[in-house]
Protein backbone atom coordinates (compact mmCIF):
# COMPACT_ATOMS: atom_id res chain seq x y z
CA UNK A 1 0.00 0.00 0.00
CA UNK A 2 1.47 3.40 -0.97
CA UNK A 3 1.92 6.28 1.48
CA UNK A 4 -1.08 8.27 0.22
CA UNK A 5 -3.40 5.25 0.51
CA UNK A 6 -2.19 4.66 4.07
CA UNK A 7 -2.86 8.28 4.93
CA UNK A 8 -6.38 8.19 3.43
CA UNK A 9 -7.20 4.96 5.26
CA UNK A 10 -6.01 6.49 8.52
CA UNK A 11 -8.28 9.54 8.21
CA UNK A 12 -11.26 7.87 6.47
CA UNK A 13 -13.33 7.71 9.67
CA UNK A 14 -13.38 11.51 9.83
CA UNK A 15 -15.49 11.79 6.65
CA UNK A 16 -19.22 10.97 6.36
CA UNK A 17 -18.68 8.83 3.24
CA UNK A 18 -15.56 7.16 4.60
CA UNK A 19 -13.39 9.14 2.16
CA UNK A 20 -12.93 12.83 1.27
CA UNK A 21 -15.53 13.85 -1.31
CA UNK A 22 -13.75 16.41 -3.52
CA UNK A 23 -17.11 17.88 -4.53
CA UNK A 24 -17.93 18.64 -0.90
CA UNK A 25 -16.59 21.96 0.41
CA UNK A 26 -16.48 20.83 4.04
CA UNK A 27 -14.65 17.61 3.13
CA UNK A 28 -12.09 19.65 1.20
CA UNK A 29 -11.54 22.02 4.11
CA UNK A 30 -11.12 19.10 6.55
CA UNK A 31 -8.67 17.35 4.22
CA UNK A 32 -6.66 20.55 3.86
CA UNK A 33 -6.37 20.93 7.62
CA UNK A 34 -5.33 17.27 8.05
CA UNK A 35 -2.70 17.53 5.32
CA UNK A 36 -1.46 20.79 6.84
CA UNK A 37 -0.97 19.03 10.18
CA UNK A 38 1.24 16.43 8.48
CA UNK A 39 3.22 18.83 6.27
CA UNK A 40 3.39 21.66 8.77
CA UNK A 41 2.46 24.22 6.15
CA UNK A 42 -0.61 25.95 4.83
CA UNK A 43 -1.81 24.74 1.44
CA UNK A 44 -4.96 25.19 -0.54
CA UNK A 45 -5.99 22.18 -2.61
CA UNK A 46 -8.28 23.94 -4.98
CA UNK A 47 -8.65 27.56 -3.90
CA UNK A 48 -8.04 28.75 -7.47
CA UNK A 49 -10.79 26.48 -8.75
CA UNK A 50 -13.21 27.54 -6.02
CA UNK A 51 -12.46 31.17 -6.83
CA UNK A 52 -13.28 30.58 -10.50
CA UNK A 53 -16.44 28.66 -9.63
CA UNK A 54 -17.58 31.35 -7.19
CA UNK A 55 -16.88 34.18 -9.63
CA UNK A 56 -18.94 32.35 -12.27
CA UNK A 57 -21.74 31.64 -9.78
CA UNK A 58 -21.94 35.27 -8.67
CA UNK A 59 -22.10 36.38 -12.29
CA UNK A 60 -24.90 33.86 -12.92
CA UNK A 61 -26.87 35.40 -10.04
CA UNK A 62 -26.28 38.91 -11.40
CA UNK A 63 -27.42 37.83 -14.88
CA UNK A 64 -30.52 36.04 -13.60
CA UNK A 65 -33.99 37.51 -13.14
CA UNK A 66 -33.11 37.89 -9.46
CA UNK A 67 -30.13 40.03 -10.33
CA UNK A 68 -32.53 42.34 -12.12
CA UNK A 69 -35.08 42.24 -9.29
CA UNK A 70 -32.70 42.94 -6.40
CA UNK A 71 -29.62 45.13 -6.11
CA UNK A 72 -26.50 43.01 -5.75
CA UNK A 73 -22.94 44.28 -6.06
CA UNK A 74 -19.63 42.53 -6.61
CA UNK A 75 -16.96 43.46 -4.12
CA UNK A 76 -13.17 43.49 -3.92
CA UNK A 77 -13.07 40.08 -2.21
CA UNK A 78 -14.05 37.53 -4.83
CA UNK A 79 -16.32 35.50 -2.54
CA UNK A 80 -18.40 38.47 -1.32
CA UNK A 81 -21.66 39.59 -2.90
CA UNK A 82 -23.06 42.92 -1.75
CA UNK A 83 -26.70 42.75 -0.66
CA UNK A 84 -27.81 46.35 -1.21
CA UNK A 85 -31.52 45.56 -0.72
CA UNK A 86 -30.73 43.61 2.48
CA UNK A 87 -32.81 40.59 1.45
CA UNK A 88 -33.10 37.92 4.21
CA UNK A 89 -31.15 34.67 4.20
CA UNK A 90 -34.14 32.51 3.28
CA UNK A 91 -34.75 34.63 0.17
CA UNK A 92 -31.11 34.27 -0.91
CA UNK A 93 -31.40 30.50 -0.42
CA UNK A 94 -34.40 30.50 -2.78
CA UNK A 95 -32.35 32.41 -5.34
CA UNK A 96 -29.48 29.91 -5.12
CA UNK A 97 -31.85 26.96 -5.51
CA UNK A 98 -33.62 28.59 -8.47
CA UNK A 99 -30.49 29.65 -10.36
CA UNK A 100 -28.49 26.45 -9.77
CA UNK A 101 -31.13 23.72 -10.00
CA UNK A 102 -31.84 23.14 -6.33
CA UNK A 103 -28.38 22.34 -4.89
CA UNK A 104 -27.81 21.33 -1.28
CA UNK A 105 -26.67 24.48 0.54
CA UNK A 106 -24.65 24.65 3.77
CA UNK A 107 -24.94 27.96 5.63
CA UNK A 108 -22.06 28.95 7.92
CA UNK A 109 -22.75 31.56 10.57
CA UNK A 110 -20.31 34.46 11.07
CA UNK A 111 -16.86 33.15 12.08
CA UNK A 112 -18.08 29.56 11.82
CA UNK A 113 -15.70 27.16 10.10
CA UNK A 114 -14.00 28.78 7.13
CA UNK A 115 -16.31 31.81 7.10
CA UNK A 116 -13.97 34.81 7.67
CA UNK A 117 -16.81 37.31 8.13
CA UNK A 118 -17.67 38.44 11.64
CA UNK A 119 -21.07 39.75 10.53
CA UNK A 120 -22.43 37.81 7.55
CA UNK A 121 -23.32 34.23 6.57
CA UNK A 122 -21.37 32.15 4.08
CA UNK A 123 -23.24 29.86 1.63
CA UNK A 124 -21.50 26.67 0.44
CA UNK A 125 -22.91 24.66 -2.46
CA UNK A 126 -21.95 22.91 -5.68
CA UNK A 127 -22.72 23.94 -9.23
CA UNK A 128 -22.00 22.02 -12.42
CA UNK A 129 -18.56 23.66 -12.35
CA UNK A 130 -17.76 22.55 -8.79
CA UNK A 131 -17.78 23.92 -5.21
CA UNK A 132 -18.78 27.53 -4.52
CA UNK A 133 -18.60 29.74 -1.44
CA UNK A 134 -20.38 33.10 -1.21
CA UNK A 135 -20.56 35.56 1.67
CA UNK A 136 -23.71 37.65 1.31
CA UNK A 137 -22.43 40.89 2.80
CA UNK A 138 -24.21 44.06 3.87
CA UNK A 139 -23.79 45.64 0.48
CA UNK A 140 -22.44 49.13 0.59
CA UNK A 141 -19.80 50.32 3.02
CA UNK A 142 -19.60 53.99 4.03
CA UNK A 143 -17.62 54.91 0.93
CA UNK A 144 -19.96 53.02 -1.40
CA UNK A 145 -23.01 54.62 0.22
CA UNK A 146 -21.48 58.03 -0.47
CA UNK A 147 -20.90 57.07 -4.10
CA UNK A 148 -24.45 55.81 -4.56
CA UNK A 149 -25.92 58.87 -2.83
CA UNK A 150 -23.88 61.24 -4.98
CA UNK A 151 -24.93 59.46 -8.16
CA UNK A 152 -28.56 59.76 -7.07
CA UNK A 153 -28.10 63.49 -6.55
CA UNK A 154 -26.53 63.86 -9.99
CA UNK A 155 -29.40 62.00 -11.61
CA UNK A 156 -31.95 64.07 -9.68
CA UNK A 157 -30.49 67.26 -11.17
CA UNK A 158 -30.10 65.98 -14.73
CA UNK A 159 -32.18 68.16 -17.06
CA UNK A 160 -32.02 71.17 -14.72
CA UNK A 161 -30.68 74.61 -15.50
CA UNK A 162 -27.34 75.05 -13.70
CA UNK A 163 -28.62 78.18 -11.92
CA UNK A 164 -31.58 76.27 -10.50
CA UNK A 165 -29.48 73.60 -8.78
CA UNK A 166 -29.41 74.02 -4.99
CA UNK A 167 -27.06 71.11 -4.30
CA UNK A 168 -23.72 72.94 -4.16
CA UNK A 169 -21.56 69.82 -4.60
CA UNK A 170 -23.47 68.76 -7.70
CA UNK A 171 -23.41 72.30 -9.05
CA UNK A 172 -19.66 72.55 -8.48
CA UNK A 173 -19.02 69.25 -10.27
CA UNK A 174 -21.09 70.20 -13.33
CA UNK A 175 -19.46 73.64 -13.44
CA UNK A 176 -15.89 72.35 -13.04
CA UNK A 177 -16.35 69.67 -15.68
CA UNK A 178 -18.10 72.22 -17.95
CA UNK A 179 -21.15 70.00 -18.28
CA UNK A 180 -24.51 71.56 -19.06
CA UNK A 181 -26.93 69.55 -16.89
CA UNK A 182 -29.90 70.85 -18.91
CA UNK A 183 -28.73 68.64 -21.78
CA UNK A 184 -28.51 65.52 -19.61
CA UNK A 185 -31.07 62.88 -18.80
CA UNK A 186 -30.80 60.56 -15.76
CA UNK A 187 -29.88 57.74 -18.18
CA UNK A 188 -26.75 59.66 -19.18
CA UNK A 189 -25.39 59.18 -15.65
CA UNK A 190 -24.47 55.69 -14.48
CA UNK A 191 -23.04 54.21 -11.31
CA UNK A 192 -20.06 52.03 -12.23
CA UNK A 193 -18.83 51.22 -8.73
CA UNK A 194 -19.40 47.47 -9.13
CA UNK A 195 -17.08 47.10 -12.11
CA UNK A 196 -13.58 45.57 -11.94
CA UNK A 197 -11.14 48.15 -10.56
CA UNK A 198 -8.01 46.02 -10.64
CA UNK A 199 -5.05 47.86 -12.12
CA UNK A 200 -1.32 47.24 -12.32
CA UNK A 201 1.30 48.80 -10.06
CA UNK A 202 4.52 49.76 -11.80
CA UNK A 203 7.83 51.41 -11.06
CA UNK A 204 7.60 52.76 -14.62
CA UNK A 205 4.71 55.12 -13.86
CA UNK A 206 0.93 55.46 -14.32
CA UNK A 207 -1.38 54.11 -17.02
CA UNK A 208 -4.70 55.31 -18.42
CA UNK A 209 -7.28 53.56 -16.23
CA UNK A 210 -10.24 55.97 -16.47
CA UNK A 211 -12.91 53.47 -17.56
CA UNK A 212 -11.61 50.91 -15.05
CA UNK A 213 -11.48 53.12 -11.95
CA UNK A 214 -14.63 55.16 -12.56
CA UNK A 215 -17.36 55.10 -9.92
CA UNK A 216 -19.53 57.40 -12.05
CA UNK A 217 -19.70 57.73 -15.82
CA UNK A 218 -21.42 60.72 -17.40
CA UNK A 219 -21.95 60.35 -21.13
CA UNK A 220 -20.17 60.61 -23.42
CA UNK A 221 -16.77 60.22 -21.76
CA UNK A 222 -16.56 61.70 -18.26
CA UNK A 223 -15.03 59.15 -15.89
CA UNK A 224 -15.23 60.12 -12.21
CA UNK A 225 -13.67 58.49 -9.14
CA UNK A 226 -15.59 59.38 -5.96
CA UNK A 227 -14.15 59.27 -2.44
CA UNK A 228 -15.93 60.10 0.78
CA UNK A 229 -14.25 62.27 3.41
CA UNK A 230 -12.36 59.33 4.92
CA UNK A 231 -11.67 57.61 1.61
CA UNK A 232 -7.89 57.93 1.47
CA UNK A 233 -7.25 54.52 -0.11
CA UNK A 234 -6.40 54.77 -3.81
CA UNK A 235 -5.01 51.28 -4.44
CA UNK A 236 -6.07 47.96 -2.92
CA UNK A 237 -4.74 44.64 -4.12
CA UNK A 238 -1.83 42.26 -4.35
CA UNK A 239 -1.06 39.41 -1.94
CA UNK A 240 2.39 38.72 -0.48
CA UNK A 241 3.14 35.05 -1.30
CA UNK A 242 6.35 34.53 0.67
CA UNK A 243 5.09 35.13 4.23
CA UNK A 244 3.12 31.99 5.09
CA UNK A 245 1.73 30.19 8.12
CA UNK A 246 3.37 27.06 9.53
CA UNK A 247 2.23 25.47 12.77
CA UNK A 248 0.40 28.63 13.80
CA UNK A 249 3.37 30.93 13.16
CA UNK A 250 4.35 33.31 10.36
CA UNK A 251 7.37 32.10 8.36
CA UNK A 252 9.35 33.66 5.52
CA UNK A 253 9.78 31.26 2.58
CA UNK A 254 12.67 32.48 0.34
CA UNK A 255 11.70 30.03 -2.43
CA UNK A 256 8.46 31.99 -2.96
CA UNK A 257 10.03 35.46 -2.92
CA UNK A 258 9.92 35.90 -6.70
CA UNK A 259 6.50 34.25 -7.17
CA UNK A 260 4.99 37.72 -7.64
CA UNK A 261 7.70 39.97 -9.12
CA UNK A 262 5.91 43.23 -8.24
CA UNK A 263 5.63 42.33 -4.56
CA UNK A 264 9.29 41.26 -4.51
CA UNK A 265 10.28 44.55 -6.19
CA UNK A 266 8.41 46.58 -3.56
CA UNK A 267 10.20 44.75 -0.75
CA UNK A 268 13.55 45.42 -2.44
CA UNK A 269 12.77 49.08 -3.17
CA UNK A 270 11.91 49.80 0.46
CA UNK A 271 14.62 47.50 1.87
CA UNK A 272 11.96 45.52 3.73
CA UNK A 273 13.31 42.54 5.63
CA UNK A 274 10.75 39.72 5.17
CA UNK A 275 12.23 37.87 8.16
CA UNK A 276 11.40 40.88 10.33
CA UNK A 277 7.87 40.94 8.93
CA UNK A 278 7.35 37.32 10.01
CA UNK A 279 9.03 38.04 13.35
CA UNK A 280 6.74 41.02 13.98
CA UNK A 281 3.60 39.03 13.22
CA UNK A 282 4.74 36.32 15.63
CA UNK A 283 5.42 38.95 18.30
CA UNK A 284 1.91 40.29 17.72
CA UNK A 285 0.53 36.77 18.24
CA UNK A 286 2.60 36.23 21.38
CA UNK A 287 1.95 39.70 22.79
CA UNK A 288 5.64 40.25 23.51
CA UNK A 289 8.78 40.92 21.52
CA UNK A 290 11.60 43.26 20.57
CA UNK A 291 10.49 45.12 17.45
CA UNK A 292 9.56 48.77 18.19
CA UNK A 293 6.12 50.24 17.61
CA UNK A 294 7.67 53.24 15.84
CA UNK A 295 8.93 54.38 12.45
CA UNK A 296 12.57 54.25 11.38
CA UNK A 297 14.03 55.96 8.32
CA UNK A 298 15.01 54.01 5.22
CA UNK A 299 16.57 55.10 1.94
CA UNK A 300 15.26 54.40 -1.52
CA UNK A 301 15.10 55.62 -5.11
CA UNK A 302 12.55 58.41 -4.64
CA UNK A 303 11.91 58.75 -8.38
CA UNK A 304 11.00 55.06 -8.70
CA UNK A 305 8.83 55.29 -5.61
CA UNK A 306 7.11 58.36 -7.03
CA UNK A 307 6.38 56.31 -10.15
CA UNK A 308 4.94 53.56 -7.98
CA UNK A 309 2.57 55.91 -6.14
CA UNK A 310 1.54 57.56 -9.42
CA UNK A 311 0.76 54.14 -10.90
CA UNK A 312 -1.56 53.55 -7.94
CA UNK A 313 -3.53 56.62 -8.97
CA UNK A 314 -3.29 56.14 -12.72
CA UNK A 315 -4.86 58.75 -14.99
CA UNK A 316 -7.72 59.31 -17.42
CA UNK A 317 -10.41 60.42 -14.96
CA UNK A 318 -11.62 63.10 -12.55
CA UNK A 319 -10.72 62.61 -8.89
CA UNK A 320 -13.52 63.84 -6.59
CA UNK A 321 -13.26 63.64 -2.81
CA UNK A 322 -15.67 64.80 -0.14
CA UNK A 323 -14.50 67.56 2.18
CA UNK A 324 -16.29 69.19 5.09
CA UNK A 325 -19.09 71.22 3.45
CA UNK A 326 -17.37 70.96 0.06
CA UNK A 327 -15.79 68.63 -2.51
CA UNK A 328 -12.25 68.55 -3.90
CA UNK A 329 -12.09 68.07 -7.68
CA UNK A 330 -8.93 67.34 -9.66
CA UNK A 331 -8.53 66.41 -13.32
CA UNK A 332 -6.10 63.49 -13.66
CA UNK A 333 -6.35 63.35 -17.44
CA UNK A 334 -2.64 62.78 -18.12
CA UNK A 335 0.37 61.12 -16.51
CA UNK A 336 1.72 64.60 -15.70
CA UNK A 337 -1.44 65.32 -13.69
CA UNK A 338 -0.88 62.13 -11.68
CA UNK A 339 2.70 63.15 -10.92
CA UNK A 340 1.57 66.64 -9.88
CA UNK A 341 -0.90 65.08 -7.46
CA UNK A 342 1.77 62.81 -5.96
CA UNK A 343 4.42 65.53 -5.65
CA UNK A 344 8.07 64.99 -4.74
CA UNK A 345 8.93 62.43 -2.08
CA UNK A 346 11.07 63.87 0.71
CA UNK A 347 11.58 61.02 3.17
CA UNK A 348 10.68 57.38 3.70
CA UNK A 349 10.19 55.44 6.92
CA UNK A 350 9.05 51.97 7.94
CA UNK A 351 7.30 50.35 10.89
CA UNK A 352 7.32 46.57 11.14
CA UNK A 353 4.57 44.49 12.74
CA UNK A 354 5.10 44.27 16.49
CA UNK A 355 3.24 43.59 19.72
CA UNK A 356 1.00 46.60 19.05
CA UNK A 357 0.10 46.04 15.39
CA UNK A 358 -0.05 43.27 12.78
CA UNK A 359 0.53 45.78 9.96
CA UNK A 360 3.72 46.58 8.08
CA UNK A 361 3.53 50.31 7.28
CA UNK A 362 5.65 52.33 4.88
CA UNK A 363 5.30 56.10 5.12
CA UNK A 364 6.45 58.58 2.50
CA UNK A 365 6.22 62.34 3.05
CA UNK A 366 5.83 64.38 -0.12
CA UNK A 367 5.40 67.98 -1.22
CA UNK A 368 2.56 68.08 -3.74
CA UNK A 369 1.68 71.19 -5.80
CA UNK A 370 -1.95 70.06 -5.58
CA UNK A 371 -2.28 68.69 -2.03
CA UNK A 372 0.53 70.49 -0.22
CA UNK A 373 2.43 68.35 2.31
CA UNK A 374 0.97 64.86 2.27
CA UNK A 375 1.79 61.43 3.69
CA UNK A 376 1.46 58.35 1.50
CA UNK A 377 1.09 55.05 3.32
CA UNK A 378 1.64 51.58 1.96
CA UNK A 379 0.05 49.13 4.38
CA UNK A 380 0.69 45.41 4.19
CA UNK A 381 -1.67 43.34 6.34
CA UNK A 382 -4.46 40.82 6.19
CA UNK A 383 -7.76 42.54 5.35
CA UNK A 384 -10.11 39.67 6.24
CA UNK A 385 -9.78 39.66 10.01
CA UNK A 386 -6.98 37.08 10.00
CA UNK A 387 -3.19 37.33 10.23
CA UNK A 388 -2.30 35.85 6.84
CA UNK A 389 -2.10 36.14 3.89
CA UNK A 390 -0.87 39.72 3.71
CA UNK A 391 -2.45 42.17 1.25
CA UNK A 392 -1.16 45.53 0.02
CA UNK A 393 -3.02 48.84 -0.08
CA UNK A 394 -2.00 52.47 -0.67
CA UNK A 395 -3.61 55.48 1.00
CA UNK A 396 -3.12 59.13 1.79
CA UNK A 397 -3.46 60.94 5.08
Amino acid sequence: MDLISKFLNKISHKFPKGYPDMNNEQDISLLESLVNEILGEDIQLNEGTIKQNTTSAIQAILDSKWGKTYKFKTQSEWFRLGNLDKIPSDQFLKIIKDVFNNPKVTVLNPKEGENPSSKFNMYLFNTSEGPVKIVLSGGANVGEKYEQDFVGRLKANAGSNINDIDDQDVKKLFTTLKINPAKLSPDDISFAGSTDTKRPLSFEGPQNIGPKIADVIIKPNYFISLKNISGGTFYNGGTIPFIVEKNGKAVYEPSKFDAKPMMAAIFKAFQIDPKKVAQGINEYIAGSGKLPNSFTSVSGDTNSLRNLIASGYGYGYWYVREKKNDIFIYDISTAKDAYNLVGNIKDISIKYPNTGTKTLTLKMTAESPILGQVNYLIEIRNTQGKLLPLDLKMKTT
